[in-house]
């Protein structure tokens, strides 16, 4: 039976989710404008002026590995893994679909945006020919690791383990675009709305899950 805590919290959560939403949308809509319309984020020069301080060849080397575990080299291994490891301590076969499938139409529909919109990136050089609004670091890095998180915090026991988690996972993110800054790969605009429409994506996907779970159980 759940406390009076519990059921507050849960309350406020169901009128802070569709706000949330409604942020997330407002934030990825707008900067979606400007992108299309040319302009400049006010506050893309002022970002990019403090990360070239900090962006020390050391800096950069340790931004590296952040940058190729958002990629395709990284994500997959640890998509594999991931499932393996599902399937054989849970057999939580709707979460390893919801996982592959979530993380393949995201990749997907980042790529269409970026093609939708035809951003260049800040940088020159190799890699400078893929387009740059959302990052696909922040957008498909925050669905996978976020929902990765997400499930890993279901098959956890304990509130504080759970947190420990949560705070880990949201770091780990965090730096994931962080790093794409550092190394210039994107404007941070191109960071922020990825956040957003990746926010977004993860709370379909965790919306989906829950609610197919819940189906399942009531027919067993």
């Amino acid at each position: 039976m759940q406390t009076e805590r519990e059921v507050k919290s849960t309350s406020e959560w169901r009128w802070m989710k569709p706000i949330a939403i409604i942020g997330l949308i407002g934030v990825f809509v707008w900067s979606l404008f400007f992108v299309i319309g040319e302009k400049t984020f006010f506050y893309d020069v002022w970002i990019q002026g403090i990360v070239s301080i900090i962006a020390t060849e050391g800096v950069r080397g340790f931004f590296e590995l952040f940058t190729i575990l958002g990629d395709k080299q990284g994500v997959i291994p640890i998509l594999i893994i991931s499932l393996l490891l599902i399937w054989w301590k849970k057999k939580d076969y709707l979460g390893m679909a919801v996982l592959t499938v979530g993380v393949i139409v995201v990749n997907e529909l980042n790529k269409f945006i970026k093609d939708t919109t035809g951003r260049e990136r800040p940088m020159t050089g190799p890699g400078a020919e893929s387009l740059s609004f959302p990052s696909g670091h922040a957008m498909v890095g925050l669905f996978f690791y976020g929902l990765l998180t997400y499930l890993i915090v279901q098959y956890t026991k304990g509130k504080i383990s759970s947190s420990v988690i949560v705070t880990i996972g949201a770091l780990f993110i965090f730096l994931l675009g962080f790093s794409r800054l550092i190394l210039n790969y994107h404007y941070p605009s191109d960071v922020i709305a990825g956040y957003a429409a990746g926010t977004l994506c993860l709370l379909a996907a965790t919306t989906i899950y829950h609610s197919l779970q819940v189906k399942f159980t009531k027919r067993k």
